[in-house]
């Protein structure tokens, strides 16, 4: 048994001030990339809200992106031509809001976060309140109405708490409320929940501590700052009993949800039953998955999770059934399991392997400094609910501290069977079945703009080089902050290497390598790799195939070694082979359930021809998966996981030097070559552009791809088109965006990629759309395009600004070991050199504005585009066929080749 590795994590010297306005302000340094994270909670969640209000916490999210009196327009545009990550989201506790830039645009990321704060409202129009009202509603529709299970967690929240019960509904809302809140109602809520004594800011990164502070006393410091939200009232709402529901669902895969009633967030047992959940799902030694998943097939996925909020929490299980499998068998499997905790508790060896794990997590966690859950985040989180940020590097004591009879008697107390002596608290049991269609559901002057400081400078490391003995290379990026290694081993081989008749092979391999070797079982690899608290990994894609890793520092010696072991000596385990293939199977058998699924799959066959590699996904396709045995994985293994196709790419704390000798002494003797070439010409293109739409009855939204075959990623070209995508479609103030979700709201949101490989990967704008409004919509996107290549090309402030995003906003990139890995991994695999990242800026800034058109027009041809449409035919279809520019073909089946 292993115990949790003698850790001290890293001091982390925050400080705290509370400005005379009652807003906490917390700025700490690090100061390893010239990045930082200014990250602000208010107090405010859908918990707030009366119940005529549901969804105002959530509208408001989006409200306060609309701009505000000293920074009119679109939020994200000024801050995003900087290369700044911008993000917020809701939940029924907290609203946050974060923007992850370089540091010498500080000043920038809080003039603007606190000119939303006071000066929002008088920037707000009808018409901006028009839009975000049909924003969320195609959010509710694209996350909710049109997803497969999606109006499982409304009534799971319904049938939980009573309906005076702030919990009893969802934070996206209830649309009907959404639709009639009337600006008053809006101001009064924005008035009363986001001021200074209701919120906190965190500033962390590279920033001298003394300048963030005055920053945000300068700028936030004369706001006034209002009365803390109160703790909301709930009435006594304790309730027992047992509800049993059963929908059914247009999905091909059941699924079971098991609900308990459980504690708040930070309660004492809060941490128990978190671990309770870990030993029952986390990872593949954990007893339900062993037991549904792998030894009676019962399950396809088996999920537990201790959800803690601040008035109350709720225990959960959730378990996809594998087809023709009975919903009972697997819910007495997991209440059996949960009694025999409930009796026996856990043995030591299963809760040192989650507390292990847990520990991991927490270290990985520090590893970001801004994003969601990155040190800025948690450092908030833990001063709103516990006033106490210094938690970020101690609440992982109440979980190492938890005992196996701790577990047990919160099992025992609150989950346990109940009796008229003993009742247990509310619990909900909810099963989802296929087959049926689904129900229609003051003396700042902030008209001055701050002057950013001079860029700091960024330039992407570049490795110590190696060579191992048996000729592969290594390439090490040595990181001391903190005590975590990742690793990956890649090979120059991925779904690209095979034939579309054998779609699905080089991710079947992948998926499989953990299943077993000659040494090792799969529950012994699990197990040892969960004991270690490392993330072991196995996967593969368009042109590679990777074993990954990511361990603390103590663990490198033998996570490496297991790692290894995956990748030389798997043996591909027959019984475990015909598991995963049926899971595969049942798996994508499951994705005709999604429109957005669908679309994609129907995109790729009408792009590439037949037998292009790219014309079914990197999974495959259920025909092709079928048509897999295992004598074509262990074949595929042979040919692809060569000495002369790999290499090894080591971040973290490490020394290069031993990482070779360790690696030698490990790989001495890998032999073999392999010949791989696959076929990735480009396909012919269209004529004229078609539209192919893919009946889907009952569809409240149109899932969309747009597109034709794009570029390799060693074309010249790549970095200018680059460029140009980040003007029409790669971000949110991109061109599609504005015109179709902040002019039109006919959209949540709407992306363009080049999604480049070793051959020409498709070129593809995709989108969620409003069903009634789906012919002016794919109007408006032939427009932007057409306009873009040709009377309104992008101009020198588009491009600056395109290209500042990408040069200030690459550090982001390279911020944890992970990031590192994978992001030298691609470098190998595409042949480019160690200092192509770091040359990234230079290359950028020799592209004009005419080159980037030019390139652009040689690759983005709308005459080519294949416009496909998965929607409700019967709705969607006269409109489509009024579109004099492409030929509309209807399909009642899923897209053929």
């Amino acid at each position: 048994m292993h115990s949790s590795p003698d850790l001290r994590l890293p001091e982390l010297p925050y400080r705290k001030t509370t400005l005379s306005n009652g807003l906490d302000v917390i700025t700490l340094r690090t100061g390893l990339l010239p990045i930082v994270s200014v990250n602000l909670w208010y107090h405010v969640g859908s918990k707030n809200e009366e119940r005529t209000q549901r969804g105002f916490a959530h509208l408001f999210e989006h409200l306060m992106f609309e701009g505000s009196e000293h920074y009119p327009g679109d939020y994200f545009k000024p801050l995003q031509r900087v290369g700044a990550s911008v993000n917020g989201s809701t939940s029924a506790d907290r609203t946050n809001y974060f923007c992850d830039l370089p540091s010498a645009h500080l000043e920038l990321a809080v003039a603007m976060e606190s000119d939303r704060m006071a000066n929002l409202l008088p920037a707000l129009t009808d018409e901006k309140v028009r839009v975000q009202k049909d924003v969320v509603k195609n959010e509710y529709r694209q996350n909710y109405a049109n997803r497969p299970y999606g109006r499982v967690g409304r009534i799971l929240a319904e049938a939980m708490y009573p309906p005076s019960h702030p919990y009893s509904w969802l934070t996206i809302g209830a649309m009907e409320d959404v639709e009639r809140a009337s600006r008053e109602e809006i101001e009064t809520f924005f008035h009363r929940f986001y001021i200074p004594a209701n919120a906190s800011l965190a500033v962390v990164g590279d920033i001298d501590e003394d300048h963030a502070l005055n920053l945000a006393s300068r700028y936030f410091g004369a706001i006034p700052g209002g009365t803390r939200a109160l703790p909301v009232h709930v009435p006594d709402s304790a309730s027992s009993g047992h509800v049993v529901i059963e929908i059914r669902e247009p999905v091909e895969l059941d699924r079971l949800y098991m609900s308990w009633s459980s504690v708040p967030q930070f309660h004492p047992r809060d941490a128990a039953m978190a671990m309770l959940a870990d030993v029952l799902t986390r990872g593949r030694a954990s007893r339900l998955y062993e037991d549904l998943v792998v030894a009676r097939q019962i399950c396809q996925d088996v999920s537990a999770h201790q959800s803690g909020r601040e008035i109350t929490g709720s225990f959960g299980v959730v378990a996809t059934l594998r087809p023709g499998q009975d919903a009972n068998a697997a819910r007495d499997r997991i209440e059996g399991e949960i009694e025999a905790i409930a009796e026996a508790g856990v043995q030591p060896e299963e809760l040192d392997r989650v507390k292990n794990s847990r520990l991991a997590g927490f270290v990985f966690a520090l590893d970001n400094v801004g994003g969601f859950g990155g040190v800025s985040d948690r450092l908030n989180a833990y001063n709103v609910y516990l006033h106490d940020p210094g938690r970020i590097t101690s609440d992982f004591q109440r979980y190492q501290s938890v005992t196996t009879e701790a577990i047990r008697d919160a099992a025992r107390s609150l989950l346990g069977q109940s009796s008229a002596k003993d009742p247990k608290p509310r619990r909900v049991t909810l099963t989802v079945r296929g087959g049926k269609p689904r129900t229609t559901l003051p003396p700042l002057d902030r008209s001055i703009r701050p002057v950013a400081s001079v860029a700091s400078s960024f330039r992407a490391p570049q490795p110590v080089g190696r060579v191992l003995r048996s000729g592969v290379p290594l390439w090490v990026l040595p990181r001391r902050d903190l005590p975590i290694v990742a690793a990956t081993i890649v090979v120059a081989a991925g779904a690209s290497a095979h034939g579309a008749e054998k779609g699905g092979l080089a991710s079947l391999t992948s998926n499989m390598m953990d299943e077993g070797t000659t040494s090792r079982t799969s529950h012994q690899i699990a197990l040892e790799s969960e004991r270690l608290g490392t993330n072991l990994t196995s996967t593969s894609g368009w042109d590679g195939s990777y074993v990954s890793f990511q361990c603390l520092a103590p663990h490198l010696d033998r996570s490496l070694e297991l790692a290894l072991d995956v990748l030389l000596n798997p043996v591909f385990p027959e019984a475990d082979f015909r598991r995963i293939s049926e899971q595969t199977l049942a798996g994508l058998k499951s994705d005709r359930d999604s429109a957005d699924s669908r679309a994609y799959r129907g995109f790729l066959q009408s792009v590439y021809p037949g037998g292009h590699p790219y014309a079914v996904p990197a999974g495959g396709d259920e025909a092709t998966v079928r048509g897999i045995s295992r004598e074509d994985l262990l074949a595929f293994h042979r040919a692809s996981y060569r000495p002369d196709r790999a290499g090894v790419v080591v971040a973290g704390d490490v020394d290069p030097d031993s990482v070779l000798e360790q690696l030698d002494a490990m790989l001495g003797d890998w032999a073999g070559t392999g010949r791989i070439a696959p076929d990735v010409s480009r396909p012919e293109p269209l004529a004229r552009p078609r539209i192919r739409l893919l009946d889907r009855p009952g569809s409240p939204q149109a899932a969309v791809r747009i597109g034709h075959a794009g570029i390799a990623r060693s074309d010249p070209d790549h970095d200018a088109v680059m460029l140009f995508n980040q003007i029409l479609g790669g971000q949110f103030s991109s061109r599609l965006n504005a015109k179709l979700r902040e002019e039109k709201g006919f959209t949540y949101g709407i992306r363009s990629q080049f999604d480049t490989r070793k051959g020409p990967g498709p070129f593809s704008i995709s989108a969620s759309l409003q069903a009634n409004r789906i012919a002016e919509a794919l109007q408006d996107i032939r427009d932007e395009v057409e306009a873009v290549l040709g009377d309104r090309p992008p101009n020198p402030v588009e491009l600056d600004d395109a290209r500042r995003a990408l040069i200030e906003g690459q550090a982001r990139h390279f911020e944890t070991p992970s990031a590192l890995v994978s992001r030298y991994a691609g470098l190998f695999l595409y042949n480019l050199p160690l200092d192509d990242h770091a040359r990234l800026a230079e290359r950028l800034e020799a592209v004009s504005t005419e080159q980037m058109l030019e390139a652009a027009r040689r690759h983005l041809k709308p005459e080519a585009m294949t416009y496909v449409v998965v929607a409700d035919a019967e709705s969607v279809s006269s409109g489509l066929a009024g579109l004099s520019w492409g030929e509309l073909e209807v399909l009642t089946a899923d897209f053929p080749a």
